[in-house]
């Protein structure tokens, strides 16, 4: 999060906005394109002012109360998860069937409630700094680790700084698609992009994977141009695979055969099983929760980023980027409070659990300036989420005309650069588009930098 102005009360001087004043915004239609700011810099600023003063009134109250709230989710995530692997591993020993299944389903349950928990309301918000004013040793920004295959580093990256700093920007965000599914007319067609449920099925399943080696794929065009590339990439691509290393060992190895040399097979099994059901429920949460606070229908995406851009102007891209989700006081815990995603990208430093007690604060003074305030139960938003992946799958005709053109300029660029190749270099690239087929280009770049010298 980039540093605040100098903090102005909301009775500073800023001129009163009403609807004979106020510059009205364009008519929304479905899946918004911004080309810059939607408001005139007068009220952008003065925006600004009372969102700086709200955030600086909670800021300026967090006391033991807040640092109590937090070591308590920790305390739950950590006794849930030992709950949760004792029932796993005792279910293996059970000899009914149907026991075996409902403490299995039991543990399963807990263990998917435990990372959940980890994940979202913890992790999430720890590592974004959130409760660093607490001078924890263990529950701060630099030192937390989560339970998934991502580095708090490469993660803190890809999201806190790039994510956050330029939401919903095509080509700056990268966060739009996941470099994999189409979610804008700002995004070029291709015939891949008919998969685009099925990918985004994939992506959901297994989303830690997809959040572990985003950073990667990131920073190689990122860098691209640095001389300290390599070595960046290098360290970077070296802290994943020791994490996966770490994640996939203690879930999937270690666990398992303790519990298998403890109690026996049927217990290594029914552990493992366990395990993995968790962390695909894990990865379905957290990617429905994400998608439904970025990819609504009125989401707005942004061409590219305003160099005049000001705090209010930045405020603004948060308010119109971000959608929030309804719910009970529960539900927004296992959404990590990112379900107040307009809230979290505005104050994403402040803690998240305070995100409720100012919602309607910021709800008011959107609806002051004239600004969409997208919320909605969490079936509304879901199936608005999977209406647009499903909406940019299919091309339009002046998109299909213009991928065809581009492939009959690409053919045509292939053509020559075949009779020009040597018989050696199209055995070489014929090679690697073998190796594509099975293995995604950014493994294959990971595991370059991993262990290749400069």
């Amino acid at each position: 999060m980039r540093a605040l102005p100098p903090i102005l009360t909301a009775q500073s001087a800023v001129p009163i906005l009403t609807p004979v004043n106020r510059k009205p915004l364009p008519v929304q239609k479905s899946y918004p394109t911004l080309t810059g700011a939607p408001l005139p810099k007068e009220q952008t600023e003065a925006l600004a002012q009372e969102l700086d003063a709200i955030y600086k009134s909670v800021m300026d109250s967090l006391d033991g109360n807040d640092a109590r709230y937090i070591k308590r989710v920790y305390a739950t995530v950590v006794y849930s998860e030992l709950v949760a692997r004792g029932l796993l591993a005792a279910a293996g020993r059970l000899s009914s069937k149907r026991s075996q299944l409902s403490v299995w389903l039991l543990g399963t349950g807990v263990l998917s409630f435990s990372k959940i928990l980890n994940n979202m309301e913890l992790g999430h918000n720890v590592m974004h700094g959130q409760y660093d004013w607490m001078q924890h040793p263990h529950l701060n920004s630099q030192k937390f680790d989560w339970d998934i295959v991502c580095p708090a580093p490469l993660w803190q990256h890809s999201h806190n700084y790039l994510h956050h700093t330029f939401t919903n920007i095509v080509n700056r965000d990268h966060d739009v698609g996941y470099h994999l599914i189409r979610v804008t007319d700002e995004q070029s067609w291709t015939p891949s992009d008919r998969y685009n449920p099925l990918k985004t099925m994939i992506l959901a399943l297994g989303f830690e994977w997809a959040v572990a080696f985003h950073d990667i794929q990131i920073s190689v065009d990122e860098y691209a141009d640095s001389p300290e590339m390599h070595t960046m990439l290098q360290q970077k691509s070296r802290d994943l695979f020791a994490k996966i290393a770490r994640q996939v060992g203690k879930d999937y190895i270690v666990l398992p055969a303790i519990a298998g040399l403890a109690l026996g097979s049927r217990s290594a099994l029914t552990t493992l099983s366990g395990n993995i059901t968790a962390n695909i429920a894990r990865n379905l949460w957290t990617w429905a929760v994400i998608f439904c606070g970025h990819l609504t229908e009125q989401a707005h995406i942004y061409t590219h980023l305003d160099d005049n851009e000001s705090r209010g102007d930045w405020y603004v891209r948060q308010i119109l980027g971000s959608s929030n989700i309804e719910g009970s006081k529960t539900f927004h815990i296992l959404t990590g409070n990112l379900s107040h995603q307009i809230e979290h990208h505005i104050f994403p430093d402040m803690p998240a659990h305070r995100y409720a007690s100012v919602a309607p604060q910021v709800q008011a003074l959107c609806q002051q300036y004239g600004l969409d305030y997208n919320t909605g139960r969490f079936g509304k938003q879901f199936r608005e989420v999977l209406k647009r992946i499903y909406f940019f799958s299919q091309p339009t005709p002046d998109e299909q005309r213009a991928y065809q053109q581009s492939r009959a300029t690409t053919a045509a660029d292939d053509a020559y650069d075949t009779a020009s190749r040597s018989k050696k270099e199209q055995k070489s690239r014929t090679a690697v588009r073998g190796l594509k087929k099975y293995v995604p280009q950014v493994v294959r770049q990971a595991l370059f930098y991993a262990w290749s010298a400069k």
